[in-house]
């Protein structure tokens, strides 16, 4: 038990840096993650604002996981529901796949990671903490 909470701490960081990176970059952010962002998209007053507060929001999901990994027993619920949204988040990238093409490679990378780390994690959770008839 001991190492997941760990590994949701330690991933609790990544999530409030990627977050922070976004406050401080705002749509540069993407453009590091090799989206093509015209030059008058990068100062457009309504993107970065969106791409910023975006960004910031995604550190909800690093507060989650560093909450729950104190108390995996009291927070599974909550913990599921966050690999729950995570994964549906990869979900939808595939309908931006579906629709407007294949994204950047580094993009095609946190794909992954969002379609296969939750289900690893929900799975390594329900070994842990076995369900007892309650979700």
């Amino acid at each position: 038990m001991r190492l997941y909470s760990t590994v949701l701490k330690l991933s609790s960081l990544i999530f409030i840096a990627v977050a922070a990176v976004h406050l401080l970059l705002g749509l540069g952010a993407d453009q590091m993650l090799g989206a093509v962002v015209p030059p008058g998209a990068l100062t457009e007053p309504s993107l970065d604002s969106q791409n910023r507060f975006y960004g910031v929001a995604f550190a909800l999901y690093g507060v989650a996981l560093y909450i729950c990994a104190k108390d995996l027993v009291r927070f599974g619920p909550i913990l599921k529901a966050v690999l729950a949204v995570f994964f549906l988040a990869g979900c939808a990238r595939l309908v931006s796949w579906g629709i407007h093409g294949r994204p950047a490679p580094l993009v095609m990378g946190l794909l992954a990671t969002e379609l296969v780390l939750p289900p690893l994690l929900y799975l390594w959770l329900q070994k842990i903490i076995p369900s007892s008839g309650q979700s």
